[in-house]
């Protein structure tokens, strides 16, 4: 059994989307002053890896903390995604696709988020149309940076399925067509249009 953690560590100074909160881990407590180690963290729901819940688009749509248990983990594979190319979907019937393009392997080279590969709004389509239950992309989210009415996410969410982003590529890429039982566990915000997330895979 191999296990794959397929998120992204959170820490000072990592990529966000302009606009968003600057994600800041520091140290609030110390050992040596205060005799026990405490940090600082300020992030916004959607930095690093992390889940779309359908309140994030959808006015009136489950929020992160009235999403189903049963709906985060599930049977998965990872299919190679390039939106500018047609997308071939597995004919064995999965409940998660992770689409893989591979844009997280220069991670740390980003600042702020551009030039990022999406999910084509025919391709959404496609993924509902399939009965997935949970769609996760390795790029910052699911819609070009041009969109105007976020089509991907709409299609998506309005189907009630949770769309994970931001997921780690370098470990994302050894599991292409293969596959593995995925869990993806996000906090639990109260209200939450979606949550920071550790996301792994289990590949028997």
């Amino acid at each position: 059994m191999k296990i794959f953690d397929l998120s992204i560590p959170y820490e000072a100074g990592m990529p966000y989307f302009k606009g968003d909160p600057v994600p800041e881990v520091k140290q609030f407590r110390t050992i040596g002053k205060d005799g026990y180690n405490v940090k600082e963290i300020r992030i916004g729901t959607h930095t690093g890896t992390h889940i779309d819940a359908p309140s994030h688009f959808i006015e009136g749509g489950k929020n992160v903390d009235q999403l189903n248990i049963s709906d985060l983990w599930g049977v998965a594979t990872c299919i190679p995604y390039n939106p500018h190319r047609k997308m071939e979907l597995p004919l064995q019937h999965y409940e998660i696709i992770f689409l893989y393009t591979g844009y997280n392997l220069k991670w740390h080279e980003f600042k702020i988020f551009e030039n990022y590969s999406y999910i084509k709004k025919e391709d959404a389509q496609k993924l509902r149309k399939y009965g997935v239950k949970l769609v996760g992309i390795d790029s910052p989210t699911a819609d070009s940076e041009n969109s105007k009415d976020f089509e991907a996410h709409r299609i998506l969410l309005t189907g009630y399925i949770p769309i994970v982003e931001n997921l780690n590529s370098e470990s994302l890429r050894s599991l292409v067509n293969h596959s593995f039982l995925a869990q993806i566990m996000p906090l639990l915000i109260k209200d939450g249009d979606g949550s920071p997330a550790r996301v792994v895979a289990i590949e028997a």
